[in-house]
């Protein structure tokens, strides 16, 4: 039986728009990019995410042709700038230097997040891990990791430990700590870490986690003992240092990882061509030294892998969250 002449028209017509649709995605990504990159950085300058952003945004624009344009948009524990980009245009124009921090800590931590850190997104290359170092005050009476667990013990709740902030990755540091040593540490958020350090080295408040890049300067000048680093192996800029699992907290691990994201619907070959090039980036010689001095380790993949890995980590962080009852503030 003959098809209906109105069927065939629609199909015709929807065939024509599929193979329009195509050649303009097709153009747009041979196009690309057309002008400078608006590239996000949801936290403030000075801070890690803010030199790394910069060391690479130097360079990407070598490759690609057009000036990458970072514009920083700290608040709200990064979702003010990551929010932007979630809402930005998907044409590759405009994209997020992201953290674990910002696709599966704060999930927890707000009740309405304005953006999904998985349908609003498209995952671009994991870019660096960044150590954070578990340090003491001089003048407290323990030399490791197992003798602070034992005076924390004896003393429950006396111990106070300083970050940058609820649901920051010190704050969710020392709640792993608390969680996987059976013991109570009182956590004091401060606005940033550098404004935490005096009373650090004062001993108001003797512990502090915090970035290797931060933490470095206070350990070489003796004004904290650090005691281990976060991450599952020692860290490039403290080979001395022990891990925490090395210390003797066995399997503890918190590592805050950098990547980078662009809106949903940005086309694939768009992606992959990022993907491409911030690979370079990272790759070369300089950029990797330039990291290790900021105390970040060189990290990159696939979009897939970054995309498993803000699932596993959604998973790991919000059973720490809900444990320590962590909320924004």
């Amino acid at each position: 039986m003959p098809a209906n002449p109105l069927f065939r028209y629609t199909l015709a017509r929807l065939g024509a728009l599929l193979i329009f649709a195509t050649a303009a995605t097709t153009t747009l990504a041979a196009d690309y990019p057309t002008r400078s990159i608006r590239f996000v950085i949801p936290f403030a300058a000075g801070g890690t995410s803010d030199i790394i952003g910069r060391i690479l945004s130097a360079r990407m624009q070598e490759s690609l042709g057009q000036t990458l344009v970072v514009d920083n948009r700290g608040g709200a524990g990064g979702t003010i700038g990551t929010d932007i980009v979630a809402k930005a245009n998907p044409d590759g124009h405009t994209i997020l230097l992201s953290s674990n921090g910002t696709h599966a800590v704060v999930p927890y931590l707000y009740k309405k997040l304005p953006y999904d850190p998985i349908k609003d997104f498209e995952p671009i290359t994991m870019v660096a891990i960044t150590p954070q170092v578990f340090a003491v005050n001089q003048e407290l009476p323990v030399k490791s990791l197992k003798e602070l667990i034992s005076l924390a013990k004896s003393k429950p709740g006396a111990l106070v430990f300083a970050s940058s902030g609820v649901g920051s990755m010190g704050h969710l540091s020392g709640a792993l700590l608390g969680q996987m040593a059976g013991i109570q540490l009182t956590h004091v958020p401060y606005k940033s870490a550098a404004v935490a350090y005096p009373d650090v080295f004062s001993g108001r408040v003797p512990l502090i986690f915090d970035t290797a890049l931060s933490m470095t300067q206070h350990i070489k000048s003796n004004r904290v003992r650090a005691l281990a680093v976060t991450t599952p192996v020692r860290a490039v800029n403290l080979p001395d240092l022990p891990t925490m699992s090395e210390a003797g907290l066995s399997g503890y691990a918190s590592t805050l990882w950098i990547a980078t994201h662009a809106p949903a619907g940005t086309p694939k070959t768009i992606v992959d061509r990022l993907n491409r090039e911030f690979r370079r980036a990272l790759n070369l010689p300089d950029v990797r030294e330039q990291m290790a001095l900021s105390g970040a380790e060189v990290l990159v993949g696939s979009p897939a892998e970054l995309l498993a890995a803000t699932h596993s980590d959604l998973k790991r962080f919000g059973e720490i969250v809900r444990a320590a009852k962590i909320e924004a503030q």
